[in-house]
């Protein structure tokens, strides 16, 4: 599925205004009016983010998948473009001709430059407009070497190959990077959850024993040295923390592994997700 540049802005500023409302909506009860509501604050702070974060992360994972689907089939394109130019036609008629096989998105892209030239543009500014509303470096490499091609002549037919073979040895270095860069994808997430996990044991341990002297002290008459904790407080500062922690690793991963900080939102998401309910289960309601 294509999503639009201006859908995904039109997404992104929807959400962060629904996200920051709740946002706000939380810290003034919690500070202010502390009128009784469904969610507590820290609950609603939680879904201002989700709805602040949930749809762009859908919107960009939608299209970038889209992007990749259309990336992977220009080699395929290139080479059946070069086998319909040994036969001798024009490389506006082998385009015309290879649009019409099934190369999933790619096809309904290569459709609208047939479409655009049959109006009267020329195949230059159909092949620019398609690098353009693609808009991956693959696609925009792929536009001007075609249309450089068609310019200077000579062996289309050797040139497509040689271009095709060149796309194919970058989508293969591409898949090694990632690869590679896959295990420290996971790194990230192995140091959230070690993040979360320090945090449950300060808090039903280290701190859960501290305010618990308090009480002690404070029922036998005593005092106690150094300001009260309050341990609805920690908890509370915990959570946070992971939130922070899971929005900006997330972040992390995304550029470390696809190159794009935005690809990272899903990552923020699902360590955002786990955080919350790893707290509801284990510190707010723990089940053991």
């Amino acid at each position: 599925m294509r999503v639009q540049k201006k859908e995904r802005h039109f997404v992104w500023i929807v959400s962060g205004i629904i996200g920051i409302l709740l946002g706000v909506t939380a810290v003034v009860n919690a500070f202010f009016l502390k009128a009784p509501l469904i969610f507590r604050p820290d609950d609603l702070l939680f879904i201002g983010l989700m709805v602040a974060l949930f749809p762009p992360a859908g919107v960009n994972l939608l299209d970038s998948r889209w992007k990749a689907a259309v990336d992977k089939r220009i080699p395929d394109f290139l080479i059946d473009l070069s086998e319909a130019g040994r036969t001798g036609i024009t490389l506006t008629r082998a385009i015309e001709l290879t649009a019409k096989k099934k190369y999933g998105p790619l096809s309904s892209e290569l459709q609208r430059v047939i479409t655009f030239m049959s109006w009267g543009r020329s195949l230059e500014d159909g092949l620019k407009e398609f690098g353009e509303r693609v808009d991956t470096k693959l696609a925009r490499r792929s536009a001007i070497l075609i249309m450089e091609t068609n310019r200077s002549g000579g062996d289309v037919q050797v040139i497509l190959e040689t271009v095709s073979s060149h796309i194919g040895e970058l989508q293969n270095i591409e898949m090694e990077r990632r690869t590679m860069l896959r295990p420290y994808v996971g790194i990230v997430y192995i140091a959230f959850f070690i993040f979360i996990l320090i945090d449950i044991m300060l808090v039903r341990t280290f701190f859960a024993e501290i305010d618990n002297l308090q009480t002690l002290m404070t029922e036998s008459g005593g005092l106690f040295a150094g300001e009260a904790i309050k341990l609805s407080q920690v908890e509370r500062i915990m959570f946070h923390l992971s939130l922070i922690e899971g929005f900006f690793g997330g972040l992390i991963a995304g550029k470390m592994g696809e190159g794009s900080m935005g690809a990272g939102l899903k990552h923020s998401l699902v360590m955002m997700v786990s955080g919350f309910f790893i707290f509801f289960f284990f510190v707010w309601n723990p089940i053991f």
